[in-house]
């Protein structure tokens, strides 16, 4: 291994360099957060059909998933707009406005949207979308409020990364972890942890590369830290949904039986009409 890289040392350093100047690692990083944000609105929309049909609502999402993640978008858009990089701006923005809306579809009782509480719900972020950009612009004390203190929102957006790491991503791995050790098939979740876990690593990679001028956080780039947080707690949820497929294999041959059964069960009922 040592002598193929010693052999490839030049051509890989070509193919780095030739990377960061065509912005590749970000490009693929902001496409795995498309391919996140339209499966996690696919979740939604799966679970607020059943809320509408009045069937059992799947087990998506974990409690408390989608504030943790609202929380900690809110304070690296904000250094995105400080530091002017358009990849943390559109990907953090893009994300933000799909999670606002899924979190409309799935935390309606009924599947309907008519209360107050939704009303307001909808004043509040659309309230935000439209004023906060003409009061950034506007405001020559907000600028330069955030400006001062671009240190702190930076580091912030950090720790609420290990925070959400630590909250959020632990009860995902329980989650899928319990799913598939139940014999369950379905790996949409699971897929969707793989893709953000590709997001967060090229990130971090670009990053590492060629870093922010926002100020080191214990000597590294606050946004290079935010995309290796993210990259671990998501290769804890897919290392810990691996174990329960692992874990799983009993129920699954256990569950096809019951499903062949029951396939054989029904054709015996046919033939005997």
């Amino acid at each position: 291994m040592l002598d193929w890289y010693s052999a490839h040392q030049a051509d890989l350093h070509d193919w780095i360099v030739w990377g960061l100047a065509y912005n590749v690692f970000r490009k693929i990083s902001a496409l795995m957060y498309v391919i996140f944000a339209v499966g996690l609105f696919a979740l939604g929309a799966r679970y607020h059909a059943a809320l509408v049909r009045k069937e059992p609502a799947p087990a998506q999402f974990a409690e408390g998933y989608f504030t943790m993640l609202t929380i900690q978008l809110v304070p690296l858009t904000i250094t995105g707009f400080v530091l002017q990089d358009e990849y943390i701006i559109g990907t953090r923005l893009g994300t933000l406005a799909v999670v606002i809306v899924v979190y409309g579809m799935i935390s309606s009782l009924d599947g309907t949207f008519t209360t107050r509480w939704y009303r307001g719900w909808m004043t509040f972020w659309l309230a935000s979308a439209i004023l906060g950009p003409m009061v950034w612009l506007e405001s020559t004390r907000t600028r330069v409020f955030v400006h001062d203190y671009q240190s702190w929102i930076a580091w912030l957006s950090v720790v609420t990364m290990i925070a959400f790491v630590v909250r959020g991503q632990w009860e995902i791995v329980k989650a899928l972890f319990h799913h598939f050790i139940q014999g369950n098939y379905t790996i949409k979740r699971f897929s969707l942890q793989v893709v953000r876990f590709f997001g967060f690593t090229f990130q971090a990679i670009h990053y590492w590369l060629a870093p922010t001028k926002a100020a080191p956080f214990f000597g590294f780039d606050p946004i290079f830290l935010q995309g290796l947080t993210g990259a671990f707690g998501t290769a804890c949820v897919i290392i810990g949904s691996l174990a329960g497929l692992v874990f799983g294999t009993q129920a699954r041959r256990h569950k096809r039986k019951e499903i062949r059964g029951g396939s054989l069960d029904s054709a015996r009922m046919r033939a005997g009409e």
